[in-house]
């Protein structure tokens, strides 16, 4: 039975990971980070390791001693924990101090190339969940309207500029104009934002940029998304076709069926 192991993050995406790859024959063993990673991981994982984000640097050893040789990063770590001062162990504090800068993706591109130095091979984080990666075209009953048309490729040019600067993945447009950037609040709380600003008829478009590494930070929009779409009243929402993972896309489609909201892979 081939093995993987999950380094999983905040929220479901490690549940479901662990899951898929359950389903494919795999024996899960996940790595839990206190404070962040959702208990309910240990139902769904064949083991699991819990350790303090401050003590990392033991997932290494523990991954050789379960004879683990392929690694998944699935969920997030809240951008501010690395803006605060924590006590790491030895070998987490000398990669900390490699850091250009305490955002999420740096510190998680780090962590992938000091997997991959030990030996490692990190997998792309939406490999077992290959069924929820749209391609292109619109994946709902509602059809976007030409303005949303428009907005939808203006969103999309934005989206690349500000995830290729590493500041977010969505922006939210209205009639051609940027209403709202994502940065550390999320994608969420960017589209409430825009609902309070501009009001009802914006657009949202979730992006990657060139430098994108789909091994730790594959764009996610999920149930939550359409929900501050609909409390917004926004219209579409558009996705890259091929890069984004539309969490439990079956639901997904039906909630944005029931608002009225269209949902395109760019």
């Amino acid at each position: 039975m081939p093995k993987v192991g999950i380094i999983a993050g905040n929220r479901a995406f490690p549940l479901h990971v662990a899951r898929a790859a359950k389903a494919l024959g795999y024996e899960v063993t996940a790595f839990g980070i206190r404070e962040e990673t959702d208990p309910a991981l240990e139902k769904e994982a064949d083991r699991m390791h819990w350790v303090a984000l401050s003590e990392v640097g033991r997932v290494p050893d523990l991954l050789k001693k379960e004879g683990i040789h392929e690694v998944l990063l699935a969920g997030q770590i809240r951008p501010d924990r690395f803006l605060k001062a924590e006590t790491f162990d030895p070998l987490m504090g000398s990669l900390i101090r490699l850091l250009p800068n305490r955002r999420g993706d740096s510190a998680m591109r780090l962590a992938v190339q000091f997997l991959e130095s030990q030996g490692f091979k990190v997998l792309h984080s939406g490999i077992f969940l290959k069924d929820w990666i749209p391609q292109p075209g619109v994946l709902t009953d509602r059809q976007p309207q030409p303005e949303e048309k428009i907005d939808l490729r203006i969103g999309l040019e934005l989206a690349r500029a500000v995830s290729r600067l590493e500041v977010g993945q969505t922006v939210v447009i209205r009639r051609g104009a940027a209403v709202a950037v994502e940065a550390m609040e999320g994608t969420d709380a960017a589209i409430r934002r825009a609902g309070e600003v501009a009001g009802p008829g914006c657009v949202v478009v979730k992006a990657c940029g060139p430098r994108h590494d789909m091994r730790f930070d594959l764009p996610v929009a999920g149930l939550e998304t359409i929900e501050a779409m609909r409390a917004a009243g926004a219209l579409s929402l558009g996705v890259e076709a091929g890069k984004t993972l539309l969490f439990e896309r079956p639901k997904l489609i039906l909630a944005a069926n029931a608002a009225g909201i269209s949902v395109v892979a760019l």
